[in-house]
């Protein structure tokens, strides 16, 4: 449907103004990482429903920070992100695993200058870290309570996908073994939300195991869910990633305050037709970066696959520490294409925005193919690209890894199992999976490894390059 449309069926509900019955509405996002650009079009499209609904619920599913280093590089870390939040009035945030991407203490401090709160059941911090996250929240809408539940996601190592070092100290359970201790909330709303960054299949999966919630507005896995996706009576959306689209929620409610429909559509903000001018003069002031702007290489070929950048990643991180080997988790590459033109230092802090360090071992070759089959695994079934070598692997129905088969990019040098390789990774690499031995950081971030290779180069093709390939 149309915005248009939207705003005209808006119209109509309201023109009826049925005594009998009460309309809620909810716009919610998730996944921003930090796209402050579209924050001007974000808010012109809040500030629209607002116009209709003053009353309008705005919530984010999570990962608001990390991708834009305008945002993540600003003098107080991922601030801007915060302070648009403010401006456009969110009411609540999930607490994404990107969110701890600056430690703990940096989400303490965002949180501090936050206007929201941030939520999350299945988190605890020891008091001494003074942190405000809450497990839930209740928000007071025309004469009806709206009840917020949050949730976080946990990896296969039982921490949020995020670096160990920045959580340290910090216990986390399973959402299904937090989320029933809630239970009790649903009692004392009339609306239950759970605002969920665990991903849209465990969503459906918590949407059956909990049907006493009536939505679950989620995040994560970047999904575009069609409209009114229902999962055992349970709504759950989900609007994609940085900010393309916003999912618009319309609640009908009796006197009683019994939920006598419940819908939602989504809305295209990135081609959204206005912008909110204070918003975007605020965009002004935090996009003034001199240093980010300026060129460091030509792209001569598009880049058309997350493989060909993985590749340059991982020639960049073995040519600068004189490696034999090097690998790049599959989701540490943040870009799936790149036009041919200029790379700036932005678009390199936009494809590598974590800040990790590389990190050198001695391995032998059989050592570097479990390395490869842990990174496959641990990593959400991403596959690790690679410089030096190329690899098949292969992997069952469940997609485990079963076996692999690598080969050296010189032929005259077989790669050797029995053989001691150096080889390279980054620091977030290092600290997920079970490494032999003990690595030596260069304490020089992978980002700025790729910045001194591709000035070396001045110019980089690196279109049709494969050296991965996983199959059942």
């Amino acid at each position: 449907m149309y915005f248009v449309a939207v705003l005209l069926s808006m119209q109509f509900c309201f023109a009826g103004n049925k005594p009998k019955e009460t309309t809620i509405h909810i716009l919610s996002v998730n996944d921003m990482h930090a796209t402050i650009s579209l924050m001007p079009k974000f808010a012109a499209v809040v500030d629209s429903l607002r116009q209709i609904d003053p009353d309008l619920i705005v919530l984010s599913g999570g990962d608001n920070r990390t991708g834009e280093p305008h945002n993540d590089r600003y003098e107080i870390p991922a601030y801007p992100i915060v302070a648009f939040m403010n401006a456009v009035g969110f009411d609540a945030s999930a607490i994404g695993n990107h969110e701890w991407d600056n430690k703990w203490s940096g989400l303490r401090t965002l949180q501090n200058l936050a206007s929201f709160p941030y939520l999350c059941c299945n988190v605890e911090t020891p008091d001494a870290m003074n942190m405000l996250t809450k497990p839930f929240t209740f928000l007071d809408v025309k004469g009806f309570r709206i009840g917020i539940l949050g949730s976080i996601q946990l990896g296969m190592n039982g921490i949020p996908d995020c670096h160990p070092d920045n959580i340290k100290g910090i216990k986390f359970r399973q959402p299904d073994d937090a989320i029933p201790e809630y239970q009790w909330m649903r009692k004392q709303c009339d609306y239950l939300i759970l605002l969920s960054h665990d991903g849209y299949a465990a969503d459906t999966i918590t949407a059956n195991l909990f049907p006493y919630f009536d939505q679950i507005i989620g995040g994560h896995t970047h999904t575009l869910v069609k409209p009114n996706a229902f999962y055992n009576g349970v709504l759950v959306t989900q609007a994609k990633n940085k900010l393309a689209y916003a999912t618009y929620t319309t609640i009908v409610l009796n006197k009683k305050g019994k939920v006598v429909s419940k819908s939602c559509e989504q809305i295209d903000v990135k081609n959204f037709g206005s912008e909110n001018k204070e918003v975007a003069r605020l965009l002004e002031v935090f996009m003034h970066n001199e240093e980010l702007s300026q060129t460091v290489c030509t792209v001569t070929k598009d880049f058309k696959t997350t493989e060909e950048l993985g590749n340059m990643m991982t020639d960049a991180i073995l040519a600068e520490t004189k490696s034999d080997v090097a690998m790049q988790n599959g989701g540490g590459v943040r870009f799936d294409k790149f036009a041919a033109g200029p790379m700036t230092v932005n678009d390199i802090l936009q494809l590598d925005p974590f800040g990790n360090e590389a990190v050198v071992y001695k391995l032998t070759g059989r050592q570097i193919a479990d390395i490869i089959m842990q990174c496959f695994y641990i990593d959400e079934k991403q596959v690790p690209y690679v410089a030096g070598i190329t690899y098949e692997m292969k992997i069952d129905s469940d997609k485990k890894p079963t076996g692999i088969e690598i080969h050296s990019l010189d032929p005259s040098k077989p790669f050797d199992l029995e053989g001691t390789y150096q080889f390279v990774t980054n620091s977030y690499v290092s600290a997920i999976l079970k490494f032999p031995s003990e690595g030596q950081s260069t304490y020089h971030a992978c980002s700025d490894h790729m910045m001194d290779f591709l000035r070396s180069k001045q110019t980089v093709d690196y279109q049709g390059t494969h050296r991965a390939v996983v199959k059942q």
